[in-house]
């Protein structure tokens, strides 16, 4: 018997993936309800899709593809109409020898290959993937082609038509490409979705994992409808073009709770429009889960059980600063405490919190919400960022008088953010006595765990790195490889690496004596502060991160 047509429940059992006793299981179940033996398995967690789906393959002849990590053409996705591929669990990814690729989740499904040459008047080679993966490469795909098309044939000719028409219809090819888009951000875990106008049309991008990734380009008469659309579902006025808006969208997508922030920025080609996607149901991450060693937690433990002062938590746009300090309430949320916050805007609800929104319309801004806060008796306040010199000077005269105080502020280390408080104006004696200690952090990429695989660097490429020269040694590190698990990227979430400074008094003369950051750093060092670079080559030595990853990220 030739492998090719041995039975799938043998080729289970002769592999070692199915022991035999399961496999008489299942096939009593199959007889008693009729499904496909590698559904049951599937759903009696014996074997995975992917499993099956090989197996399948093998069974058939056919070759196996993971749809997560090919380059599928989208140029033969739209050969089948989207309800054919969805009744019949196929997608077509690409052309080999003029033939066209259909990938399917049951091979046996002779009329699917005998439809799809009718229909494309292509020969079909077919290849074998997960159930899971086809339906997500239809909707990832599929759709979003379709939809594209209708854009193609639908004449948006000018901005004045969109707008005549007061609001946008469902049915219109437009509605349906941003609501394909914003479900495909979701699905991909997209940050941010943006939608850059070009000369010749409008270039969509997903941020994933702090990294722009391209999805689209759409018709550049589709802009002026794009654009509009998406400035109605936030509330926006759509006949203003010339200066930027602030908007917000609340929805609910497979019963996930979503709120997405929306900017506009005139440019001469159009507006670009970034959304920012956050999910209003997250569960918070305790402080254990940022990626903070045994030596910062410490530290930082010893800074928040301070009943009084100042602690700013310092980076970039992007770097989870707002994250760490939803972690750091978290941690003292107590009956007995009072923590109120000052955001622009509200990124989450957090139980407990008496939580109020920054809104320029009406001239509150952060100091004068920060003032109305001191007068309402709180513990604890948390200012979203310093970002002027009046919040700056109200928040740490507010350390000093009795509250404890946390907030953000944009400087790339920690000692900047002492010499970047002098810049906005706060006395360097105010500064001394009222904070705490600084936090400076930004985000790394996590090496996927199912693909990941090591290496040996070159002794000069880890020096050069920042590892010591004994350190260097035969040191094994891990570099990303792509699999099905992280859609061929090689990451799989993003993880702190942190640097955290605690004031102390060599630290406080210095700041008094307002001494240049490279001074204070130098003496933060010395007293045992990890930098970011070192931080972030602790977690490359541990196999969590890559170096390349951290050259992207760390100076």
């Amino acid at each position: 018997m030739s492998y090719t047509r041995e039975k799938l429940g043998e080729l289970l059992v002769r592999v070692g993936l199915v022991s035999a006793d399961q496999l008489e299981s299942a096939l009593a179940e199959q007889v008693e309800t009729g499904g496909k033996l590698g559904e049951i398995l599937v759903q009696e967690l014996v074997v995975s899709e992917d499993d099956i789906a090989q197996a399948l393959a093998e069974q058939k002849g056919l070759g196996h593809v993971n749809l997560a990590s090919v380059t599928i053409d989208r140029s033969a996705v739209v050969l089948l109409p989207v309800r054919m591929e969805k009744r019949r669990g196929v997608i077509p990814i690409g052309f080999s020898e003029g033939r066209l690729v259909l990938a399917m989740a049951d091979p046996l499904d002779v009329e699917a290959i005998d439809e799809a040459e009718l229909r494309t008047g292509f020969k079909v080679e077919a290849v074998v993937a997960s159930h899971s993966q086809v339906q997500y490469a239809i909707e990832k795909y599929a759709v979003a082609s379709d939809a594209l098309q209708e854009l193609a044939q639908h004449e948006l000719d000018s901005e004045t038509d969109v707008e005549a028409e007061g609001e946008i219809e469902g049915d219109v090819p437009v509605v349906r490409i941003v609501n394909q888009l914003l479900r495909e951000g979701v699905m991909d875990r997209a940050s941010d979705i943006h939608f850059e106008p070009q000369e010749h049309g409008v270039r969509v991008r997903y941020r994933i994992d702090g990294v722009l990734q391209d999805v689209a380009n759409l018709p550049k008469t589709s802009q002026p409808g794009l654009l509009s659309r998406i400035k109605v579902m936030a509330d926006m006025d759509i006949t203003e073009r010339r200066r930027p808006q602030d908007g917000r969208i609340a929805l609910r997508m497979d019963d996930r709770p979503l709120d997405l922030r929306v900017a506009t920025l005139p440019t001469p080609l159009g507006e670009s429009i970034v959304i920012r996607i956050l999910n209003s149901g997250v569960s918070f991450h305790a402080i254990d889960e940022l990626g903070l060693s045994a030596h910062n937690r410490e530290i930082l433990d010893r800074m928040i059980k301070k009943p009084y002062g100042c602690i700013l938590i310092a980076g970039p746009t992007g770097s989870g600063k707002t994250t760490t300090l939803y972690s750091v309430l978290q941690e003292i949320n107590l009956p007995s405490r009072k923590i109120v916050t000052v955001e622009d805007p509200i990124e989450y609800q957090m139980e407990g919190l008496t939580q109020v929104a920054v809104n320029h319309r009406i001239s509150l801004t952060f100091a004068a919400g920060l003032r109305t806060i001191l007068r309402s008796d709180p513990d604890v306040v948390m200012v979203g960022e310093v970002r002027d010199p009046e919040t700056a000077s109200i928040a740490v005269k507010a350390a000093l008088t009795g509250h404890l105080v946390f907030s953000s502020i944009h400087t790339n280390d920690a000692p900047s953010a002492l010499t970047r408080l002098s810049d906005m104006g706060v006395e360097p004696y105010v500064t001394s006595s009222a904070l705490i200690g600084t936090v400076a952090q930004r985000l790394v990429r996590v090496l996927c765990e199912d693909c990941k695989t090591s290496v040996i660097p070159s002794w000069d490429r880890l020096v050069a790195a920042g590892f010591g020269e004994d350190e260097a040694l035969g040191l094994k590190l891990f570099q990303s490889v792509g699999c099905e698990k992280c859609r061929g990227t090689g990451f799989l979430g993003r993880l702190g690496i942190f640097e955290v400074m605690e004031m102390d008094e060599e630290l406080t003369r210095l700041t008094l004596r307002n001494a240049p950051s490279e001074e204070i750093r130098c003496v933060a060092v010395e007293q045992g502060m990890v930098t970011l670079r070192r931080d972030a080559l602790d977690k490359v030595a541990a196999g969590i991160t890559s170096l390349e990853e951290v050259d992207r990220v760390v100076v």
